[in-house]
């Protein structure tokens, strides 16, 4: 039914403000995580010469109610006289009855190695949890664990990341959440509401088959209370148009697809057909749709080579 996921979350709410302890959902999935890696790992601001700018946009389980809707903007460009590069980004991720606003500010520093270039980058912010008690029902008419309205926290959040890139492959690793804040509600009965620590692989590679065409291979491990494993190749044509496929193990297989408009603003779609027990309901999921918007401010004066770092990274 299209109401199984709102039923789900409703249930589940029963346990979420029962339970002293609780561990809040886990970050929003992202299918072209290869263009928007900016925002789970610090490391990578400043990879690009330009002020590059990202718009993400995501409708996940289209078919069911309450199936979670994902924006995020992004910004970040080299800094020279600080050797690295500086960002800043905002995810506002929503699902039934919870709605999570994420800012921070991040600071990368590279470092020019022999054989490639490694940074380093940290990010520092806030994360907003809301709650909106109006999306409820109460099993007990009046119940006090249920707010009446909409509850909020906000806690400080610090991210980390590392990466490792060479002109023909990269490899990153993050955490999300390190601090694992735990926010509290204005709620008689209950106590914590944890947030969890991510750890995120990364992996890529840029195979030239000709001077017009590129395959580019990556991977995504995401691990929390769940572990999801992304496997994506996609063919660039002249650094204009591509296209390619991505499996994400026992839940989906996608397909992505998108061109440079202009010289400074790139787009990208992708799709997402279900695979695992949500297609198989009567009115199962009609799969997730992410759309990518890209804007690329060049800087006028020529950028310090030693900050420059060049990647098999897109976008």
């Amino acid at each position: 039914m299209k109401n199984r996921i709102l039923t789900i979350f409703l249930l589940a709410s029963t346990l979420l403000f029962s339970a002293k302890d609780t561990s809040a959902q886990q970050d929003p999935q992202y299918s072209q995580y290869m263009f928007n890696s900016f925002v789970f790992n610090p490391s990578l601001a400043g990879n690009k010469p330009s002020l590059s700018m990202v718009g993400l946009f995501r409708s996940q389980y289209v078919g069911f109610d309450g199936g979670p809707q994902t924006q995020t903007i992004s910004a970040h460009m080299p800094a020279p006289s600080l050797k690295g590069g500086i960002g800043l980004h905002i995810i506002n991720d929503q699902i039934g009855f919870e709605r999570n606003l994420h800012f921070a500010a991040s600071y990368a520093y590279k470092y020019e190695l022999p054989t490639g270039n490694l940074s380093v980058g940290a990010s520092l912010g806030f994360i907003q949890r809301t709650l909106d008690g109006a999306k409820l029902k109460a099993l007990t008419p009046g119940d006090p664990l249920i707010p009446a309205g909409s509850v909020n926290a906000v806690k400080p959040d610090i991210n980390l990341g590392l990466t490792y890139n060479t002109e023909s492959y990269y490899v990153g690793f993050s955490t999300t959440h390190l601090t694992r804040p735990n926010m509290s509600f204005d709620v008689p009965g209950t106590s914590e509401y944890k947030s969890v620590v991510h750890y995120y692989l990364t992996g890529g590679y840029n195979f030239v088959l000709s001077p017009s065409i590129e395959i580019k291979p990556s991977v995504m491990i995401k691990m929390a209370r769940t572990s999801s494993f992304d496997i994506n190749a996609i063919a660039f044509y002249n650094q204009k148009y591509w296209g390619g496929l991505s499996y994400r193990l026992n839940d989906a297989i996608v397909a992505i697809a998108g061109m440079n408009l202009t010289e400074r603003i790139k787009m990208s779609y992708s799709y997402d057909y279900t695979v695992s027990n949500l297609s198989l309901t009567s009115n199962g999921s009609a799969g997730s749709h992410e759309i990518i918007l890209g804007y690329d401010v060049v800087f006028v004066k020529r950028i310090k080579t030693d900050v420059i770092i060049k990647t098999p990274r897109f976008l």
